[in-house]
């Protein structure tokens, strides 16, 4: 026998190679029955409607609707900058315009994705412990403090920065466990497509001194330089960051630095109480008010911090893998603390998305049996154990439910301000606009209006809204009062010029709202709202020219808007006026093709169509639209129809 036969191994018998392959089994059955858990507990979310700010994400950003990569790399949305998160919603637009169930399955699946991502980064970490990384995951996928993340379309960005960021984090952990170099570099592109979701993903390095911590990695040059990629993309991530809130006016200044650090204790106190108790959950936790100060609540998170964190470290100063996971959560939510006061909530339910994976697993740690099991750790187990159980069913249930909360803007602005009555301006101005154009409740969305007028009467948006109420309301020249003080405070929104613009056109100031739809215009040369009504008010003052140029600048800018019919509709009747009897048939055409089911204006078309082929003299097919423009519902004279032969 030559030396290289003796030197190969021997085949494995079958029987141990199938107790290999079945070993496995088992953690496939417990990723497998987590992953769809949490799918049954968030289906309340695939049919929920666009809310808060998704028309700015979605519906109204021209990145989303005529993406080009230029305009991705180098601008912000929201006060954020994330390419990657904008490019993914501009994907949906592309596969379903604006029906929401893409998006939401697409929301869904990365939740589902970051679920097995974390089953199998837990894994890693804690070296096959069961119950660590089963507890961990299964509380990742379905608490209801995620619900935010997943079934907020806006909030793309968290489910996508987190995919990649958790890719990231095993793919440092396999090279620190292997010492394969390919294994960093695939952690450095992760980073970098993670920082391009969303900005939070600035920490990561630090989470990775965390992996080195548990590890037990000596500080050494080497490890050291192995960090310089990752601080090189957090510093980029960090400066066009700053630039974009500061330039969104995202940054307050309203509140002194000992109110912020009580700002930041209440916050650490609340969301690891939140984990534990997830009840009285809401879109917005309202900073208290500057004119009455803040409330006991946040001195005696300031205590109980002041005691329990100290309390805590000293307790867990002999087990990294505990220290591990309250480091993991204190990176992951520091910057959003409130330290720098960002935004108009003192806390949110989507900060702990990454996070709670830290707390969850310095908590299941004690479910496994410890290599070194002290007496607290005995006594912790049953304890904790004990803890997941019940939370469990609450939190499933508390999931389902809270996923039907964000529905739509009315069951989610109601929600809060059950929570927070008299206390949150936005909820109101929100709620309100919700019931301004679903069902037509204008007495109602002005009450909400006023409401929050009475909280804060200093934004110009709340004053624009209330306008907007006053108008469908038929009360005009108060409609136009709250435009004017709306321009003042902000004279360069375009919104409250093109608002005012709609109003002059309605109270019958055809040639006043049209410089008003210029301003707007002038201020943003790429709002198609302003150049639809224009063309209205052209068509109006009979300059029908003009008419037809807006209204091809309005489809040009959005082909897709859910109303581009009604331009249609407008350039035939433009067209007819201007005897163009041939093109006012073809814009009739699409006007009719893309109306909704149901449209009010389709019989106008029908009739306007008719009138353009008896000019051209086939009586047939006028008298087949005049008769279908009558069962619509328009009014057709009787002599029109003796006169095509009816």
């Amino acid at each position: 026998m030559d030396k290289s036969t003796r030197n190969q191994r021997k085949p494995i018998p079958k029987k141990q190679d199938r107790a290999r392959s079945s070993a496995g089994r088992p953690w496939l059955l417990w990723l497998g029955a987590i992953l769809v858990l949490t799918f049954v507990v968030y289906i309340p979310s695939l049919d929920n409607d666009f809310v808060w700010d998704d028309d700015l994400y979605v519906s109204e950003n021209p990145l989303v609707t005529h993406p080009n990569a230029h305009a991705l790399l180098t601008t912000p949305v929201g006060g954020n900058y994330h390419p990657l998160t904008v490019a993914s919603l501009a994907l949906n637009y592309r596969i379903s315009g604006l029906n929401t169930a893409s998006y939401h399955w697409l929301n869904l699946l990365l939740h589902l994705a970051n679920t097995g991502l974390v089953f199998l980064f837990i894994r890693q970490l804690s070296k096959g412990r069961l119950w660590t990384t089963v507890v961990t995951s299964l509380f990742f996928g379905v608490h209801p403090m995620h619900v935010e993340s997943v079934a907020w379309i806006a909030e793309r960005k968290d489910v996508l920065y987190a995919f990649f960021y958790l890719i990231g984090l095993i793919a440092y952990l396999w090279y620190v466990d292997r010492r394969q170099r390919p294994w960093l570099g695939v952690a450095v592109l992760a980073f970098v497509m993670s920082s391009a979701s969303k900005p939070a993903a600035v920490v990561f390095p630090l989470a990775l001194l965390a992996i080195d911590y548990i590890r037990k990695r000596p500080f050494k040059i080497s490890v050291a330089l192995e960090k310089v990629p990752f601080l090189a993309v957090s510093l980029v991530d960090g400066i066009l960051t700053l630039s974009a809130q500061q330039g969104s006016g995202a940054i307050t200044n309203l509140w002194n630095p000992f109110q912020k650090l009580l700002f930041a204790t209440y916050g650490t106190v609340m969301y690891v109480a939140k984990l534990l108790v997830p009840v009285r959950l809401s879109a917005i936790y309202p900073y208290p008010s500057p004119r009455t100060g803040l409330g006991p609540e946040y001195y005696v998170a300031f205590a109980a911090a002041s005691v329990l964190v100290p309390a805590i470290l000293y307790l867990s100063r002999h087990n990294r893998s505990v220290q591990f996971g309250l480091a993991f959560y204190f990176i992951n939510i520091i910057l959003v603390l409130q330290l720098i006061t960002v935004g108009g909530a003192v806390m949110a339910d989507r900060y702990t998305y990454l996070a709670y994976i830290g707390l969850l697993f310095a908590s299941a740690w004690w479910l496994d049996e410890s290599p070194n099991p002290g007496r607290a750790g005995l006594r912790a187990k049953p304890v904790l154990a004990g803890i997941f159980l019940v939370l469990l069913p609450v939190s499933m249930l508390q999931t389902w439910k809270r996923a039907d909360v964000w529905q739509n803007a009315g069951t989610l602005w109601s929600d809060t301000i059950q929570k927070h009555p008299g206390q949150c301006a936005d909820a109101y101005v929100n709620r309100g606009n919700y019931y301004l154009r679903h069902g037509k409740r204008f007495e109602a969305a002005l009450a909400d209006f006023n409401q929050a007028l009475a909280l804060n009467s200093r934004t110009s948006g709340i004053w624009n809204c209330k306008g907007n109420a006053l108008t469908e309301l038929g009360r005009y020249d108060s409609a136009l009062a709250c435009y004017d003080r709306a321009i003042k405070l902000n004279p360069s929104w375009g919104e409250a010029l093109n608002s005012r613009g709609a109003a002059k056109l309605r109270k019958g100031d055809a040639a006043g709202s049209v410089a008003d739809f210029s301003r707007a215009i002038g201020l943003n040369a790429t709002g198609r709202q302003a150049y639809a009504n224009r063309a209205i008010a052209y068509i109006e003052m009979r300059e029908y020219e003009g008419a037809i140029s807006d209204c091809r600048r309005a489809v040009e800018l959005d082909p897709k808007s859910p109303d581009t019919y009604i331009q249609f509709g407008t350039i035939g009747f433009a067209e007819e006026q201007l005897n163009r009897h041939r093109m006012a048939i073809t814009d009739f055409d699409e006007a009719i093709r893309l109306s909704p089911p149901g449209e009010p204006r389709l019989g106008a078309y029908y009739l306007y169509r008719s009138y353009a082929r008896s000019a051209l003299g086939d009586r047939t097919g006028a008298l087949n639209d005049a008769r279908e423009a009558q069962r619509l519902g328009t009014m057709v004279e009787p002599a029109y129809i003796r006169q095509l032969g009816g």
